[in-house]
C-alpha cells in the first residue's frame, strides 16, 4: 500500500497551545475510556498501548498508572512537558527526524509530525488509544492517517472515540464523525464494534452554545481482521 505523504498543520495547533485553546483537554481520565478499559484489556497483564496527537492528556496516567508501556505523539513541546511533570517524572531527551522524543521509565512521547513516525519509533504495541486524533483532522487528511496508522500498528486493536452531530450547525475542529465514516477509513482492516454511544449534548455546555442541538459520543473497539 503507497502512503499518501502529509503533513499537519502544525502551526494551527501549537497556536492553540500558546493561546490556552485547549477546551478538548479534560481534567481526568475520560471516563468513557475508564468505563470500557477493564471490557477491552482483560487481565492484568501489562501491554504496549500508542496514543497519536496524545496533547497533554489524562489519559496518558491512566494506562502509566496501570503499568503499562505507553508511546505517544504530540506536536506540541509544552504539552509533552506538562505531562512528565505532572508525573514527576525526568526525560530523557533525544533527537529524532521529527524533533525531540522525551522518555522516562515506561512513558515515551516523540514530539513531533505523527507523518514522520516509522516503525523504528513505534513497533510491539497491542493497543491504539485514539480519542482526539482522528476527529482533530480535516476530511482529506483522514485516509492517510488510518493508513499510517494501520501501517504503524498492524497488529493492534484500538478504542477510538468519536464525535457526531449535525455538521451545518458547526465547524470543526473536532469534526463530526458517523459511523459510516468511521467504516470508510478502516472497515477494510478492522471488525468494528461499537461499544457505547450516548448524546452528551447537556454535559458540552461549549458545544451547545456554539449551537448544537445533539452532540453523539461513541467508543468502538477495532480489531485487526486477521484477529478477529
Amino acid at each position: 500500500m503507497k502512503l499518501r505523504k502529509f503533513k499537519l498543520d502544525t502551526q494551527f495547533w501549537l497556536n492553540k497551545w500558546q493561546n490556552n485553546e485547549i477546551g478538548f483537554h479534560l481534567p481526568k481520565p475520560h471516563p468513557w475510556l475508564v468505563a470500557c478499559w477493564p471490557q477491552l484489556h482483560h487481565g492484568t497483564d501489562a501491554c504496549h498501548v500508542f496514543v497519536p496527537l496524545c496533547g497533554k492528556s489524562v489519559d496518558l496516567d491512566f494506562f502509566y498508572q496501570q503499568g503499562h508501556q505507553v508511546t505517544a505523539n504530540e506536536l506540541s513541546e509544552d504539552a509533552v512537558k506538562a505531562v512528565f511533570e505532572r508525573l514527576e517524572l525526568t526525560p530523557n531527551k533525544t533527537q529524532w527526524e521529527g524533533g525531540v522524543c522525551y522518555q522516562a521509565a515506561q512513558l515515551t512521547i516523540y514530539v513531533g509530525d505523527f507523518f514522520k513516525l516509522n516503525d523504528t519509533h513505534i513497533h510491539g504495541v497491542d493497543w491504539i488509544y485514539d480519542r482526539a486524533a482522528l476527529i482533530a483532522l480535516p476530511e482529506a487528511m483522514r485516509v492517510s492517517y488510518a493508513q499510517k496508522l494501520v501501517a504503524l500498528c498492524p497488529d493492534a486493536q484500538q478504542c477510538l472515540i468519536t464525535l457526531d452531530y449535525e455538521q451545518t450547525q458547526m465547524s470543526g475542529p473536532p469534526f463530526a464523525l458517523t459511523r459510516a465514516l468511521v467504516d470508510q477509513y478502516y472497515q477494510a482492516t478492522y471488525a468494528i464494534d461499537e461499544l457505547k454511544s450516548a448524546n452528551i449534548i447537556e454535559y458540552e455546555p461549549r458545544f451547545a452554545q456554539n449551537g448544537l442541538t445533539e452532540l453523539f459520543q461513541r467508543v468502538y473497539r477495532l480489531t485487526p481482521k486477521l484477529h478477529a
